[in-house]
């Protein structure tokens, strides 16, 4: 079952929509990408590639029974905007654990969303039966790490590669 539809509001008053992303999401998504600066999508993405239309598609079309992506959006110039995106795969062999992925629009960061966005794909997560979650990120991404600090995720260094830490959050 999808979630509802939630109403967030920022610190500044302003309110942002948390909901499921839908295949007709296709061009919020595309702009928010294209929108990221080139920091930002190099700590979501580890590379400066932009992401394809195929890769687009995959993300706004998802197969809801083995993942979630819940988008925050706000009102802007009469259109809804996309300013962050969480999602979470489950693993085939391993529907109990999940891997997560979370970027926010650059004048987005450091203003709670992370977490309430997080927070909400976190409880999601949980409700549908996932018991561990996993992510990576660079090691010098602060924000990130921090954020994952605060909602009780182990950090730990990737022992393959120094310059990623990897994030688990276990539910049981």
């Amino acid at each position: 079952m999808l979630p509802n539809p939630e109403t967030w509001s920022a610190p500044d008053g302003t309110p942002v929509t948390i909901r499921p992303i839908r295949a007709a999401d296709f061009a919020l998504e595309r702009e928010f990408v294209d929108k990221l600066s080139s920091e930002t999508g190099y700590q979501r993405l580890m590379s400066t590639r932009h992401l394809s239309a195929d890769e687009i598609r995959h993300f706004t079309d998802i197969d809801y029974e083995r993942e979630m992506a819940l988008i925050a959006t706000v009102a802007a110039d009469g259109h809804e905007r996309q300013i962050g995106v969480a999602r979470y795969v489950r693993e085939k062999d391993a529907p109990v654990q999940a891997e997560f992925a979370i970027v926010l629009a650059d004048e987005w960061q450091g203003r709670g969303l992370g977490a309430k966005l997080l927070s909400s794909l976190l409880a999601v997560a949980r409700r549908e039966g996932v018991q561990r979650i996993v992510g990576i990120a660079l090691s010098t991404n602060g924000g990130m790490l921090a954020l994952a600090r605060r909602l009780g995720f182990r950090l730990a260094p990737d022992p393959s590669s120094a310059t990623i830490t990897t994030l688990t959050l276990d539910f049981t």
